[in-house]
Parts: C-alpha cells; structure tokens; sequence
C-alpha cells in the first residue's frame, strides 16, 4: 500500500540522530524534502555532536538537541531533550536513524512516518542480498523518502551540503596567517582520528608520518593535522615523527565548521573513512581516503560531477567487515581487533594516490 498524506505537512520532524558523516550523507535527501515541502516548517532532530553539519543549511529552521546541552548528567539531559520534544507538534516525521525511531517513540509523538528501508528480519539475520550490501549510505536516505519523493536522477543532487559562511571562511585565513601558512602554499589536511566502530577505522600515526614526510619533502607542503578532542592523542603522536616548521597540531582546536573551512582551503585532504573525509567531498577538495574495515561501496565520498578522490583499501578476503545499518543482525559485534586490513594498507600505495591527484599541481588546478 502507497504512503499517502492526508493534508500537506505543515511541521516536518526529521530525525537524524546519526554519527557526523551519516548526517552528511542524509543531507541530499534533506534537500529533496524541502524542495517538496517548500512551505513546510521543519526541525531536525540532533545530537551535540553532529548538531553542526546541520548548523546554517537551508533546508532546515531549526535543530532540537537530546540531550541537550549543558551542566548535569547526560541522561537527565536526553530527558530534558525528549521532554521539549514531546510538546511539538509535526504533520510528518522522517526517521533517519534507528535512534530517532527510539527517541520520537519516547516522545509519544504522533504523525505519519516515513523510516528506512531495512530488509526482512535483518534484527535476526541481517542483509542477505547484494543489492542492499551495495547501496550507497546516501542511497538509503534516499530510499526512506521514496514513497512520497521520487529519487533524482541528477547526479549533482546526490552531492552532500556543507555549508560555510564568510565569517567562518575569514576565521579560518586568519588562523592560517598565524601560522605562517602562505595562501599560495601546498596545503594538506590529515585526519589520522576517527573514533568511530571502536577506533578500528584508524591508519597507524607512523604511516600517516611517512605520507607527510614525502609531501613535505616534494612540495613543500604545510600540513595540518585536524580532528575532535578525541583525536588529539593520534594528531599529537603523528605531529612528533615529523618537522615541526611544517605541521600544525590542530585536532581539538576548532570547531566542526572550522575544520570544515580548513579543508575547503586545502590543496588535498589524506585520513581516514571518517567526516573530514566526506566534508572534503562537499566542499570539493581532492581527497585520499584510506578504508580499513569499510565498504569503500557503501562510504565512498561523494562530490560534485568532475570530484576527484583515490580510495585505499585492502584485498584480505575477510573485506570489508562494517557496512551500513541492517547489513548485520542486531546481535552481532564482530570480534576482530587485529587491524589486519589497515596492516594491510602500506604508506607508499597511498603515496601513489596522493601523487596521483596532486602531481605537482595546485588546487585550482586540480578542481577547476
């Protein structure tokens, strides 16, 4: 039976309570929303943490937050969010994530739903066919809107939004001009963090190093090592392997939108399959991504048409290991610690893709 809607929704709830990259991956289907609901007022449902993808986007008027911020312990916080919550009123509720299913359940909140798509019995047995282990985490967002909007064919629209402002963009020159970084200087990113499945997505910091080190050495590169106050013990192990004149110890230091205009000023980005990663697609700078348990298939960046980006993965046959939602039962928690698909992963196969994008050129070269 088609999803129908009685009256055109005034009070959209979109709820997307989802890791950082997650929520940037969902913001195409996000515009397709408002571009339907042009006159519809709608919030979205967030936590702290990836509350800034949201942060300025268009397409939303407003964000509500569990928890919330503030003093006191977080669950009496996630309380506080859901009891706000509970005292709107929405015509329509899209669930983005298994959280917000929870969450708007809690707040006994009532209104048609739109969810995603998720195959039979995955809760027990998981995904069993190729289709779904293929689909791009993009795709999927798209897929829970499907029966009310048609999923574009314009490439372009598949893109992620990241949006900066001018003041965010200026912050970032200034903290580029107080470290001595020239406008016209090669200018790399690294991201050797990313906490998310356990940490099990991390590049060693030496590997990271010996990458730096050739792009310090061939091009003079200024690198600059960005990231949460989570990555900071990775950011600080890498920054000692290498010359301090040419790296700068940033994770922990700036703001998500802050890191987000220091990618966009960059000549290249190298980390992991983590946020910067997919940020440096949406603001289409060229970008290495190293995927150790990863479906590269399912996490791959995406940028405008003409974005260029290497991904670097391993060919164990026990690859990839995590994929999106619903691809595994709810029970299982893989065992593996062994890193093995990351051992696997040397520093010069990225040095080739590095080399491979950035090949002596500059960024403006290189995106056009």
């Amino acid at each position: 039976m088609a999803f129908q809607l009685r009256r055109e929704p005034r009070s959209i709830l979109v709820a997307a309570l989802c890791p950082i990259g997650d929520t940037l991956f969902l913001t195409p289907a996000l515009a397709q929303l408002r571009r339907r609901f042009a006159d519809a007022r709608m919030l979205a449902l967030v936590s702290p943490s990836n509350a800034g993808i949201l942060d300025g986007n268009p397409d939303v008027d407003g964000l509500l937050l569990t928890p919330e911020r503030g003093a006191g312990p977080e669950w009496h916080r996630f309380l506080a969010g859901v009891q706000r919550l509970s005292r709107e009123r929405f015509d329509l509720i899209v669930n983005f994530s298994a959280a917000g299913e929870i969450v708007t359940a809690l707040a006994r909140l009532r209104a048609p739903r739109l969810s995603l798509q998720m195959p039979p019995f995955w809760m027990l047995v998981g995904a069993r066919t190729e289709e779904y282990r293929a689909r791009h985490a993009i795709d999927h967002y798209f897929k829970a809107i499907e029966p009310l909007i048609p999923i574009p064919t314009d490439p372009d629209e598949r893109t992620p939004r990241f949006y900066l402002n001018s003041d965010e963009r200026a912050q970032a020159r200034e903290l580029l001009g107080r470290l001595g970084v020239a406008p016209d200087s090669t200018l790399v990113t690294m991201h050797v963090g990313g906490d998310g499945y356990d940490g099990r997505k991390q590049w060693a910091p030496d590997r990271f190093a010996t990458v730096a080190a050739h792009l310090i050495e061939r091009y003079g590169a200024r690198i600059l090592l960005i990231g949460g106050k989570v990555d900071i013990p990775l950011a600080q192990e890498t920054a000692a392997l290498l010359p301090a004149g040419a790296v700068h110890m940033l994770a922990g230091a700036t703001s998500l939108k802050g890191t987000g205009a220091l990618i966009e000023v960059s000549t290249l980005f190298v980390g992991n399959d983590s946020s910067p990663l997919h940020i440096a697609a949406a603001v289409n700078t060229p970008a290495v991504g190293i995927y150790g348990p990863s479906d590269w298939r399912e996490f791959s960046p995406v940028g405008r048409a003409g974005y260029r980006s290497k991904l670097v993965y391993s060919t164990l046959p026990c690859y990839p290991c995590f994929r999106f939602i619903g691809n595994d039962a709810f029970w299982y928690r893989n065992p593996c610690y062994t890193y093995a698909c990351l051992k696997a992963i040397s520093p010069a196969e990225v040095i080739a893709s590095v080399e491979e994008l950035l090949g002596g050129q500059t960024k403006s070269s290189l995106t056009g």
